[in-house]
């Protein structure tokens, strides 16, 4: 199936005048497209197998990603900025009527502020690296993540402001989660009355 695509591809090239959209239109359902897709599931995936040996540092970031996808939701219907790839009049139109359509399978779907893929990898990425301060892993991270951010924007579900809000919010939600973690996991350290020894 993949050789037929690839063959009808370059006869449409070959044939065709506007090869930029058919261009496009390949790279879009292309690979990486794809991988920033599924982004934050493959970041989460690499996460709970990464923190599998950290115990609360793993309980800690899945009860954060939980809390970080329903505050992204929170924010999306309080600030309701649209997607890009959503017509103005229309939606002005469903915010007026406020139907059924301006949610899929529960979520709102028109709305785009802050990008919920983005703000989910963002946070992904800060809380393993601040957990494990490993620079190998920290580089496969930033590679999914730079993937993701821009098939949201090149795919045209997410603005730049829309991504880069997005990634705001989730390193600023990282770094809260992962000290509320170390300082539940260290607990409160108050010095032994009898640590004042005299040399």
């Amino acid at each position: 199936m993949e050789k037929i695509k690839s063959w009808l591809l370059l006869f449409a090239i070959i044939f065709n005048r506007n090869t930029k959209n058919i261009l496009l239109l390949y790279m879009k359902n292309g690979i990486l497209c794809k991988i920033g897709n599924w982004g934050p599931l493959i970041l989460f995936g690499t996460s709970v197998y990464l923190l599998s040996d950290k115990g609360n540092m793993l309980y800690y970031y899945i009860v954060g990603l939980i809390i970080n996808s329903i505050f992204n939701v929170f924010l999306k219907v309080t600030i309701q900025h649209p997607r890009p790839s959503i017509d103005t009049d229309r939606f002005n139109l469903l915010l007026k009527n406020y139907n059924d359509d301006l949610f899929k399978n529960g979520i709102p779907d028109i709305f785009g502020m802050p990008s919920g893929h983005t703000q989910s990898i963002v946070f992904s990425t800060m809380y393993v690296f601040f957990s494990l301060k490993q620079r190998n892993i920290l580089l496969f991270y930033l590679f999914i993540s730079l993937i993701t951010m821009w098939q949201r924007v090149y795919c045209n579900h997410h603005t730049v402001l829309q991504v880069i809000v997005g990634g705001a919010v989730g390193s600023l939600f990282a770094y809260f989660v992962y000290k509320l973690a170390r300082t539940n996991i260290l607990g409160v350290l108050r010095p032994r009355p009898d640590d004042n020894a005299l040399l």
